[in-house]
C-alpha cells in the first residue's frame, strides 16, 4: 500500500491536502463560532457602563419605615445574587430648596450622603462633614454666591404631611470638586447645575449643585428620603458557561430574601438581564450565519472529496483487475483501493485540525478584541470525527462501483453512453435544488435543506452542465474536423472522451457559486450596515448641544456657517410615550447638503419650506386702528340690553364682567414661546357701528403677532354672523401694513363646527375686512408667517384622532400644533419608522424653549470640520454634550455578532476557490499518464507536439470557463432567494430603512472574475505540466 502511495506521490499529496481542507472546514466552524461568542460576551460587558451592569436597590422612607439607611437594603439581595457583585455603595438623598442670596427665589437641589464620598472628592476649602447638619457645597457655588465657610442655609424638609413642614439648617464646612470615577459615581452627578437656569413652573431660577453631607443628617424629620444601595458587577465571573445560571439567579433576585431582612417595597433593578438578552440574540444570529455559510462549504468539500475519490478509483481500475486475476475477491480487491485512499486521507485529517486551530488563533490575535480565550470545545472534536466519517463514506461510495464490475469491464474505459447518461445522483440533486428554490422563494423552507440550497442549486446545475457538455463537445469536434481545424477538434474530442476532467465543471460551478454568494452577502450586509448607520446619526457628524433655545441656536449656527452647507441646527422633541409620534425639525434648505436622506422615494422638502411672509414683531404699548362691524344674530335668539347701552364699544380696558357679548382679541407669542391673547375691543352682539381701537398690548419684552380672534361670549346666542373690518391696524398709531390677503392663513374650521368661518374679503387700502360666522366660543385667523397647519413628512401611522390632512404633534416649544402629511415616507433620520419631519425655521418663529424631552443638535456635513464647529459653538456660549458620527455608528455595527459572522464569507469564498483549484490539480495528476500516452500516439501519427499541448491547455480553460459561467448564474440566483435567511442585524428594533437585499452586480461579477482568474491560472499550469510529459516513451510504457 505504501509503495503504491509513493508511486503516486503527487496524487497522494493532493489527497492529503484535500482531506486537510475538509477537516479544516469542519473544525474551523465551531472554533470560530465559539471565539465569536466569547468576543461578543466580552465586548457586550466591556462596552456597557458600570451603571448598566450594577445591581441597584432603591427604597423611600415612609410611614411604615420612617428611619432606615442604605445598609438595610442589603437584605433585599439574596446571597446567590450577591456573590456576583462587589462591595456596595450606599446613598441617602432628598430634595432641598435653598435661597442662594437674599431677594432671590429658592433654587431646587439635592442633599446627598454617600459612602466614602470624601475619598472621591477634592476638598478645595474646609473639611469633610463629620456631624449632622454639616455640608459641602461645590466650589463653583461657593465662588458664585460668595458663601464663606460657616454660612448657614435653611431649607424646608420634604415631608409626607402637607401641614407639618419642618425646616433644616445646614452649615457650610467646605467646598468640593468631583473627582471622576465611573465605578464609584455611576449615575450620580453632583455638579453641573451651577451657573445654569432651571425652569420651575413658569419661571426660571438659578441652579445650584448638590450638597454633600453625612448620613447622620438624615434624621427622622427627613421622612421621605430616598435610599439606594448599588452593587458593582464582578465582571470576571461572567463566562459563556454560566450565562444561563446567572440569568436564572437574576430572575429570582427579589423573590427569595429571608423573612425580616431588607425593606418591604424596595425595588431591585439592573440592566444586566437586558445585556444578557443581547448576547443571546447575538449567539442566535451566529448560529444561523455560521452554519449557513459553512454548510455550503461543507457540502462542496464532501462533493469534491467524492469526485476526487472516484477519479482516483477510476485510475486504479487496472490494479483492481490484476488483484482479481491473482485470486482476490471482489470485496478484497476493493479493500486494496479503499485502504490506499483511506491511509492518504487519514494523514490529512490531523493536519486539517491543526490548521483550524492555527486559523482560529490568528483570528483571535489580529481580528477579535483582546481577552478572547483559546478554547477547543468538545464539539470541534466531534466535527473532526464527522469529517473523518464523511471521508470514509466518500471513499466507500467511490470504490463500491468497481467491486461490481467484471475483470473485462475493469480493463475497459468508461463507455461514451455511460458518460452521457443522467444518474440517480444527478436526478436527486436536481430535484432537491428545485424543491429548495421553490421553498426559499415562497418562504416555506427552513432547517438544514434551506442552508444548503444555494450549494445544491450550483451542484445540480454543474452536474447537468457536465452531462450536456459531452454531446456538445462531440458535435463541436466533428464540426471542427470537417473544417480542418485540428487544434479545436482535438480539444473537443478530449473533453468528450475524458469524463474525469468533466467533473471539473461541477466543482468549479459550486465553488464559483459559493464565492459569488459569499461576496454578495458581505457587500449587501455592508450596504445595509451603512444605511442603518446613516439613519441612526442623520448626518456625517452630529454635535448635541445644551442649548434650549431653537431661535438662538439657529442664529449661532448661521454665524458659524452663513451658507448652511457645512452646519445646520436640528431639533428633536419626543413625547413621554415612546410609541407616540416624535417631531424632528430641520432647516429644509440645508438638509440635502448636511444630512443623509434614507434610501427610497426622495423627500419632497420644497413643500416644507417656511412661508415668505416675515414674522411681525410687536413692540409698544397699545394696539391701534379703526374698527367697524356689521353683525346679526338669528331672529329667534334674544338677549337683554344692558341699561344705558349706546351701541358704542366700551373701552377695552374694562375687565371681566363686561356686558358686551363679543370680544376682539389679538393673539401673540412671547419670547419664551408662550401663546397669549390680549383683549383689544368689545363689540355689540349685533348691529352696525365703528370705533377706534386702543387696546393694551402688554408685551414689555416685545412679542410676535400670532393672529386675531373673535369670541362670542354670550352663551344664549347660537350664532353671530356678519363682517368686521380694521383699518390701519398697528402699534401706537403706526400701521403694521398687514392687510394684504397673503399676510393671513386660510381659516381652519374646528372639527366641532364646520359652519364657522373667519375669512378675509376684498377691501380698501390698509383695511383688513373679515366675514365671520361663529357658532362656538371663538373663531381665529392666524398670521401667515407660520402656517395654521404645519406641513411635514410623516413616517409611520397617523396619530390617533387625526388624518393625513391634520393631526396633533408637538412643537419645538413643547406646545401642541397641527401638522399635515405632505408626503408619507418609510423612514426618517434618527426617528426611524415613526415621526414627523417639519421645517426648523418655521417653528423657530414661534419662539420658546425646547422642552426637557427635546434635543438641539448641530449636524455637520464634513466630519473633519466637526471639531472646528464644536469649538466655535463653545466660544459663543453653546455647550457640547456629546458627539456622534456615522463612521462611529458604522464601526459599532461592524463589531456586531451578525457582522462578525458574515465575515466568515471571506473564508468560505476563499476555501471554495482553493478546493476547486485542488480538484483541477487532482484531476490532472490522476489522469496525466493516460492523457500523455494518447497524445503521444497522436504525435507519432504526425500531429505537431505544440498543437497537442495547446489543445490540452484549451481543455482546462474551457472547463474552468464553463464552470464559472454556470457558477455565476447559480450564485446570483442563490443570492436573490437565500439572502433573507441571513440575519444582518442583532436587533431589528433600531431605526433602519427597509432592508435592501437585491444582489450587488459589481460584487457578483468581481468575485466571479477573481475566482475564474485563479482557477484558469491553476488549470493552465496543470495543463502545461501535463503537456511536458507528452513523449514517445509514454507509448512504450503502455506496451
Amino acid at each position: 500500500m505504501w509503495a503504491a502511495i509513493r508511486y503516486r506521490r503527487a496524487q497522494a499529496v493532493v489527497l492529503v491536502l484535500l482531506a486537510a481542507l475538509v477537516a479544516t472546514c469542519a473544525v474551523f466552524a465551531p472554533l470560530y463560532q465559539r471565539a465569536l461568542e466569547q468576543s461578543l460576551l466580552r465586548s457586550s460587558i466591556s462596552s456597557a457602563s458600570v451603571a448598566d451592569t450594577a445591581l441597584v436597590v432603591r427604597a423611600g422612607r415612609g410611614t411604615a419605615n420612617p428611619v432606615f439607611g442604605p445598609s438595610a437594603l442589603s437584605g433585599n439581595v439574596p446571597g446567590s445574587v450577591r456573590v456576583l457583585y462587589g462591595a456596595p455603595v450606599g446613598q441617602l438623598a432628598d430634595s432641598i430648596n435653598i435661597v442662594p442670596r437674599a431677594g432671590l427665589k429658592p433654587s431646587p437641589g439635592d442633599l446627598v450622603a454617600r459612602d466614602q464620598v470624601c475619598q472621591h472628592l477634592k476638598i478645595t476649602t474646609g473639611t469633610c462633614p463629620r456631624v449632622p447638619g454639616e455640608i459641602l457645597v461645590s466650589a463653583k457655588d461657593l465662588a458664585a454666591w460668595q458663601w464663606p465657610v460657616g454660612t448657614k442655609l435653611t431649607t424646608p424638609v420634604p415631608s409626607i404631611s402637607q401641614t407639618e413642614r419642618p425646616t433644616a439648617t445646614l452649615k457650610v464646612v467646605g467646598a468640593y470638586e468631583v473627582v471622576p470615577d465611573a465605578a464609584y459615581w455611576q449615575r450620580t452627578q453632583l455638579d453641573g447645575k451651577s451657573g445654569t437656569l432651571i425652569t420651575v413652573g413658569l419661571e426660571q431660577v438659578p441652579g445650584i449643585d448638590d450638597f454633600v453631607t453625612t448620613e447622620a443628617t438624615f434624621t427622622r424629620d427627613w421622612s421621605v428620603a430616598q435610599a439606594t444601595l448599588t452593587f458593582p458587577l464582578k465582571r470576571d465571573l461572567f463566562t459563556l458557561g454560566n450565562l444561563q445560571q446567572i440569568s436564572d439567579v437574576l430572575a429570582a433576585k427579589g423573590g427569595d430574601r429571608s423573612a425580616g431582612e431588607g425593606i418591604d417595597g424596595a425595588l431591585v433593578e439592573t440592566q444586566l438581564p437586558t445585556i444578557i438578552d443581547g448576547i443571546r440574540v447575538g449567539q442566535h444570529q451566529l448560529r444561523v450565519i455560521v452554519p449557513l455559510l459553512m454548510a455550503q462549504l461543507g457540502l462542496l468539500a464532501a462533493a469534491i472529496l467524492l469526485l476526487v475519490a472516484q477519479a482516483a478509483v477510476e485510475q486504479r481500475r487496472p490494479e483492481v483487475a490484476l488483484a482479481r486475476l491473482r485470486g482476490r475477491s471482489r470485496e478484497g480487491a476493493g479493500r486494496i483501493v479503499m485502504g490506499e485512499l483511506a491511509a492518504t486521507v487519514a494523514i490529512g485529517l490531523p493536519i486539517g485540525f491543526a490548521l483550524a486551530l492555527l486559523l482560529t488563533t490568528l483570528v483571535r490575535w489580529f481580528l477579535l478584541p483582546d481577552g478572547v480565550p483559546f478554547e477547543v470545545p468538545w464539539y470541534s472534536v466531534v466535527a473532526l470525527a464527522a469529517s473523518a466519517v464523511v471521508c470514509a463514506v466518500a471513499i466507500w461510495l467511490a470504490a463500491r462501483p468497481v467491486q461490481r464490475l467484471t475483470v473485462s469491464a475493469l480493463l475497459r474505459r468508461v463507455s461514451r453512453e455511460r458518460a452521457r447518461a443522467f444518474g440517480i445522483v444527478d436526478i436527486l440533486a436536481v430535484a432537491l435544488a428545485v424543491f429548495g428554490l421553490i421553498g426559499l422563494a415562497t418562504g416555506s423552507l427552513e432547517g438544514p435543506l434551506a442552508l444548503v440550497t444555494p450549494t445544491l442549486v450550483a451542484l445540480a446545475a454543474g452536474l447537468v452542465a457536465s452531462r450536456l457538455a459531452v454531446p456538445v463537445a462531440g458535435a463541436s469536434g466533428r464540426a471542427n474536423l470537417r473544417r480542418g481545424r485540428i487544434g479545436p477538434a482535438l480539444t473537443a474530442f478530449g473533453l468528450e472522451r475524458r469524463p474525469t476532467l468533466r467533473k471539473v465543471v461541477t466543482v468549479v460551478s459550486v465553488a464559483v457559486a459559493l464565492t459569488v454568494f459569499a461576496a454578495n452577502a458581505l457587500v449587501v450586509g455592508d450596504r445595509n450596515w451603512q444605511a442603518r448607520a446613516e439613519v441612526q446619526t442623520g448626518a456625517p457628524a452630529v454635535i448635541d448641544t445644551d442649548s434650549r433655545n431653537p431661535t438662538s441656536l439657529l442664529a449661532t449656527v448661521r454665524a458659524i456657517d452663513p451658507t448652511g452647507t457645512l452646519a445646520s441646527p436640528v431639533a428633536i422633541v419626543r413625547q413621554a410615550d415612546r410609541s407616540s409620534t416624535a417631531t424632528m425639525a430641520v432647516v429644509t434648505k440645508d438638509f440635502e447638503e448636511t444630512s443623509f436622506a434614507p434610501p427610497g422615494e426622495p423627500y419632497r422638502l420644497g413643500a416644507l419650506a417656511p412661508p415668505d411672509i416675515a414674522p411681525v414683531q410687536l413692540s409698544g404699548s397699545r394696539v391701534t386702528g379703526r374698527l367697524a362691524w356689521d353683525l346679526t344674530i338669528p331672529g329667534d335668539d334674544s338677549t337683554p340690553r344692558p341699561a344705558g347701552q349706546s351701541g358704542a364699544p366700551v373701552s377695552p380696558t374694562i375687565g371681566p364682567g363686561s356686558e358686551e357679548p363679543n370680544e376682539l382679541r389679538v393673539s401673540v407669542t412671547s419670547p419664551t414661546g408662550q401663546r397669549l391673547t390680549r383683549l383689544i375691543a368689545q363689540i355689540p352682539l349685533r348691529g352696525k357701528g365703528s370705533a377706534e381701537l386702543n387696546g393694551l398690548l402688554l408685551c414689555p419684552d416685545g412679542c410676535r403677532l400670532d393672529g386675531l380672534e373673535f369670541r362670542k361670549t354670550d352663551e344664549q346666542v347660537s350664532q353671530v354672523s356678519g363682517t368686521l373690518s380694521i383699518t390701519g391696524l398697528g402699534i401706537d398709531g403706526k400701521s403694521l401694513g398687514i392687510s394684504a390677503p397673503n399676510q393671513w392663513n386660510p381659516f381652519v374650521a374646528p372639527p366641532t363646527s364646520t359652519s364657522d368661518k373667519l375669512e378675509q374679503v376684498p377691501a380698501g387700502a390698509d383695511t383688513l375686512a373679515l366675514e365671520l360666522n361663529s357658532t362656538g366660543f371663538a373663531v381665529a385667523l392666524s398670521h401667515a408667517d407660520v402656517p395654521a397647519v404645519v406641513p411635514g413628512l410623516l413616517a409611520g401611522p397617523v396619530p390617533p384622532g387625526g388624518t393625513a390632512q391634520g393631526f396633533d404633534a408637538i412643537g419645538l416649544n413643547g406646545a401642541p400644533m397641527v401638522a399635515a402629511a405632505q408626503q408619507t415616507v418609510d423612514t426618517l433620520p434618527v426617528l426611524g419608522s415613526q415621526g414627523v419631519l417639519v421645517d426648523y425655521e418655521t417653528l423657530a418663529r414661534l419662539g420658546g424653549r425646547l422642552p426637557d424631552a427635546g434635543t438641539l443638535s448641530v449636524w455637520v456635513a464634513d466630519p473633519a470640520e466637526a471639531d472646528s464647529v464644536a469649538t466655535q459653538l463653545q466660544a459663543q456660549g453653546v455647550g457640547v454634550l456629546a458627539r456622534h458620527s456615522t463612521a462611529a455608528a458604522k464601526d459599532r455595527l461592524d463589531e456586531s455578532a451578525s457582522a462578525w459572522g458574515l465575515r466568515l464569507a471571506v473564508f468560505t469564498g476563499g476555501m471554495g476557490v482553493l478546493l476547486a483549484a485542488l480538484v483541477v490539480l487532482v484531476m490532472t495528476v490522476t489522469g496525466w499518464r493516460v492523457v500523455a500516452r494518447d497524445l503521444a500516439a497522436l504525435h507519432m501519427s504526425g500531429v505537431p507536439l505544440k498543437e497537442l499541448r495547446r489543445s490540452l491547455v484549451r481543455e482546462q480553460v474551457v472547463l474552468v470557463l464553463v464552470g464559472t459561467v454556470v457558477g455565476v448564474v447559480c450564485g446570483a440566483v442563490s443570492s436573490w432567494v437565500a439572502m433573507p435567511l441571513v440575519p444582518l442585524f442583532d436587533s431589528a428594533a433600531d431605526p433602519v430603512p427597509a432592508l435592501e437585499l437585491a444582489p450587488d452586480a459589481l460584487a457578483i461579477v468581481g468575485s466571479a472574475v477573481g475566482a475564474a482568474l485563479v482557477l484558469v491560472a491553476v488549470g493552465w499550469l496543470a495543463a502545461v505540466g501535463a503537456g511536458r510529459r507528452i513523449t514517445l516513451r509514454r507509448i512504450r510504457e503502455s506496451l
